[in-house]
């Protein structure tokens, strides 16, 4: 059996994943529609978002751990899949110019900023201003709600 040792655990906790989650669909749905001018459909922001939140995997359990940074490390193997997987998902099926692809493809950098930014609000308001994370949680959760009913208007 693998073991994780716990002493690798990072500082990124579940309560500051869900409140960015549901955030970053939004920012995610809008950068691709009103910024790159390229609507996709539901299921690749749905795959592209679980992607991004996957990264939860390898930065809570992993931040410690000895082969976690570095070029050939746990976090930029990460990265590099999410890149590659992002093009497959998002980019490459679209009949755009080479330069919008190459503009699109690095956009994941944006998406993944705004993500974390997300994710530092709940954390902020935690160690911060000391709220509970229960109202992070909950709001996640009506978060994602409005999201089913605005995109299932669709």
């Amino acid at each position: 059996m693998i073991t994780i040792d716990p002493a690798w655990e990072g500082q990124v906790k579940f309560y500051e994943l869900l409140y960015g989650t549901w955030l970053t669909y939004i920012f995610l749905i809008l950068y691709w529609e009103k910024v790159l001018r390229q609507p996709l459909e539901e299921w690749r922001y749905m795959l592209l978002n679980l992607f991004g939140a996957a990264a939860f995997l390898v930065n809570h359990n992993f931040q410690g751990a000895p082969f976690y940074g570095g070029f050939f490390g746990l976090l930029s193997l990460y990265t590099y899949a999410f890149l590659a997987f992002w093009y497959w998902c998002g980019v490459h099926h679209a009949q755009r110019s080479v330069i919008w692809k190459i503009s699109a493809t690095l956009s994941a950098i944006v998406y993944t900023i705004a993500f974390i930014g997300f994710e530092y609000i709940a954390r902020i308001g935690v160690e911060h201003f000391g709220w509970h994370k229960f109202w992070f949680m909950l709001g996640a959760y009506l978060g994602f709600a409005g999201i089913i009913i605005w995109r299932g208007k669709k």
